[in-house]
């Protein structure tokens, strides 16, 4: 018995590791991932694929989620850096336009999503709601971030 976390020992079949459609053009779509868990959802035993905004939404996720340079992803641009004015004592304006601008990079990477604008913030305690919408190819939809002030 292998001792390799549950995730590991998936397979995919080679047409579900496609990253382009035969036009060459990019194919949106990932597979479901519960944020809470930390691992993919499943329904009857097997993996949920997303498209449109569905996948959009994972996909945003994901990448806000990762710090950017770290791990699997150390010599890439995936991940947000954002994290790096976590406990910093800049002038709040200045960590606002910062954030937006590294929210707007970060997303930006994606050639679905094609503006990312509409920012709020607002502060709780410790914590910092970023708020935000996304146009896309697919539609619009929202998003937040919360990050320690």
């Amino acid at each position: 018995m292998s001792n390799l976390p549950q995730v590991a020992q998936l397979t995919f079949p080679d047409s579900d590791l496609q990253t382009q459609n035969t036009a060459g053009q990019p194919v949106y779509a990932t597979y479901d991932w519960d944020f809470d868990v930390g691992d993919f959802k499943l329904v009857d035993g097997k993996l949920v694929l997303l498209t449109g905004l569905d996948y959009l939404k994972v996909w945003i996720q994901k990448i806000l989620r990762t710090v950017k340079g770290t791990l699997l992803y150390t010599d890439t641009s995936y991940g947000f850096e954002g994290y790096s004015l976590v406990g910093q004592n800049f002038n709040p304006a200045y960590t606002q336009s910062e954030y937006q601008r590294m929210i707007q990079d970060t997303l930006l990477q994606n050639s679905a999503i094609t503006a990312v604008s509409g920012f709020s913030f607002s502060q709780v305690g410790s914590l910092l709601t970023i708020s935000f919408t996304v146009d896309s190819i697919f539609g619009t939809t929202d998003g937040a971030l919360g990050v320690p002030a």
